[in-house]
């Protein structure tokens, strides 16, 4: 099938339930092309939630042996997902550098200094000016840092929205998307269509839960060709989710490729068989 390029365990991510032993069989029974262990590295967390955001990377690595090692002929890649904030990009283009990642995801969990999970009252304001500031953020991620190879979950800001349409569509901030996925274009990243976040749309009842079409057009016209697949799963049942229909619905737009990373090389498989 395909790699999934955006996984956590509860052995270094607080908020995960699965083991990598876990992971790893499920991977298997589901035939998946390859996996990344994207723990959680959220420096400067704003929210006192009784677990450190942050893991000892040095204790990843080590445990990685034993992983991969357990996962035998299935690919097992070794990442991070970096929770962006303005002051941390010099810092995490530093830290990174030192250590073998496979890849390294670069995302944004806040709004404002808070986390939407926790910080419900950002949805009083209207859901057009708070998407187009999330948005903005994203483009200041995007230009600040440099260390990184995928950008995480843009459309996080609208997976707890209590609104009755909560999807992010481009017409909400044109101006703002464009100079977010232009970014990701100039410096040759790749954007993430997260699964989980279609997830969490179908968990609600809608139907309109795949990624907004206009913001995919525009990231193509705009010369994005870099696409890369996350089920950013904190449990077994969830690797790989909704992936061969939302492969196809990107092949319809012109992409070609999953890409997923090796010692920070980006690889390529097809969407489609």
């Amino acid at each position: 099938m395909y790699t999934d390029n955006h996984n956590h365990t509860k052995h270094f991510s607080s908020d995960a339930k699965m083991t990598a032993h876990e992971l790893i069989d499920t991977c298997k029974a589901k035939n998946m092309r390859g996996v990344a262990i994207t723990e959680h590295y959220e420096g400067d967390y704003p929210h006192d939630i009784g677990a450190p955001q942050i893991f000892d990377i040095p204790s990843f690595f080590e445990s990685s042996k034993e992983w991969e090692e357990y996962a035998g002929d299935l690919p097992l890649y070794r990442g991070i997902e970096l929770g962006y904030q303005k002051h941390l990009c010099g810092f995490y283009d530093e830290m990174v550098a030192k250590y073998p990642f496979d890849s390294v995801i670069m995302s944004n969990h806040l709004y404002k200094g808070k986390d939407p999970y926790f910080f419900r009252d950002m949805y009083d304001a209207d859901m057009n000016v708070a998407y187009r500031a999330y948005i903005e953020e994203m483009a200041d991620l995007v230009e600040g840092c440099n260390n990184f190879d995928i950008v995480g979950h843009y459309d996080y800001i609208n997976r707890y929205g209590p609104y009755e349409k909560p999807q992010i569509k481009y017409s909400q901030c044109p101006e703002s998307f464009d100079r977010f996925l232009s970014a990701i274009v100039a410096k040759g990243k790749s954007l993430e269509i997260n699964t989980r976040s279609v997830d969490k749309m179908r968990r609600k009842g809608l139907t309109d839960t795949l990624p907004d079409p206009e913001i995919l057009r525009r990231y193509y016209e705009l010369g994005g060709r870099l696409i890369s697949l996350g089920s950013d799963s904190h449990s077994s049942d969830t690797l790989c989710i909704h992936f061969p229909e939302v492969a196809k619905y990107l092949a319809s737009f012109g992409f070609t490729e999953n890409s997923y990373y090796v010692g920070r090389k980006r690889m390529g498989e097809p969407l489609l068989p």
